[in-house]
């Protein structure tokens, strides 16, 4: 089976399961998901570890599954404590740590590695650690399941039809972002669209959405989301261009690591998460 195939299968099979586990298992401020956000982060933070062990021969300190900590910080800030920053101070906490650990970790190599140790663990906890909350708190809106499933179709659809279009358009107009030569204006352009058009009519056709957001809303939350998605991509190839790796890992067939995976959502949560607040949505 060739990796397209098994692209395709991935993509056909992965985001029903998702949607599910959003429509059917919203109990507990969405507890289940929180679950797979800390399983997310956890192998997140492994395959990262190992991108900046092949880039620098070095890492942080810290154990990857303490990044499952900033997902279940969010949790409970979600259920307990909406006023408290729980996640931040966490976040906080766990760096401080990390700075703390190095004063006994330095003294291996007298402290000739400290900064970059301790900068690449605290990019393993900011990324995907502290990025995948920002998925968790779009369940404190009023519609949230309806608002997630926007956002991995947002997600989602630009990054399905930005590999059509760039198959079927982009073979004379790619290399035009050097950090991954592949990618085609058409691909990106085609992405974009896709998700404004995919966005847009998701928002007209459900009532809990096209209340709460505009149509000119809707179009400007679809188009940056997707937007700032591709910058995400393009955030992970840097990442793997400096470790001198294709994929950040083999646990998604067709498509790599998880990182790989997820590397557009990560980076477009923050940003759709923003503009729902900015836009009044309650």
């Amino acid at each position: 089976m060739n990796s397209t195939i098994k692209r395709v299968l991935t993509t056909i099979i992965a985001p029903p399961l998702l949607f599910a586990l959003i429509f059917f298992l919203p109990h507990a401020s969405y507890a289940a998901l929180s679950v797979l956000a800390m399983l997310v982060a956890i192998g997140g933070a492994y395959e990262l570890r190992n991108l900046a062990n092949s880039a620098h021969g070095t890492t942080g300190g810290m154990p990857v599954a303490i990044t499952a900590l900033l997902p279940l910080a969010q949790w409970v800030q979600n259920r307990y404590l909406p006023r408290v920053e729980v996640t931040f101070f966490t976040f906080i906490i766990l760096s401080l740590v990390l700075c703390g650990m190095e004063l006994s970790k330095g003294k291996e190599d007298a402290y000739a590695a400290s900064v970059l140790r301790l900068a690449n663990g605290i990019l393993i906890l900011f990324y995907p650690g502290l990025l995948i909350t920002f998925i968790q708190r779009i369940t404190v809106f009023q519609t949230p399941g309806e608002l997630l499933i926007l956002f991995f179709l947002l997600i989602f659809g630009n990054d399905v039809f930005a590999y059509v279009f760039g198959i079927w358009l982009g073979k004379n107009n790619r290399g035009w972002a050097s950090v991954s030569p592949n990618k085609s204006i058409a691909g990106l352009v085609g992405g974009i669209l896709s998700a404004v058009v995919i966005g847009g009519l998701f928002v007209f056709f459900i009532p809990t959405l096209s209340g709460a957001i505009s149509s000119p809303k809707a179009i400007v939350l679809s188009a940056l989301t997707a937007i700032v998605a591709n910058i995400g991509d393009l955030i992970e190839s840097a990442f793997k261009r400096s470790a001198k790796m294709k994929d950040s890992g083999t646990l998604i067939p067709g498509r790599g690591g998880l990182l790989d995976s997820i590397d557009s959502m990560l980076v477009a949560a923050p940003i759709f998460y923003l503009l729902l607040a900015i836009f009044g949505v309650q």
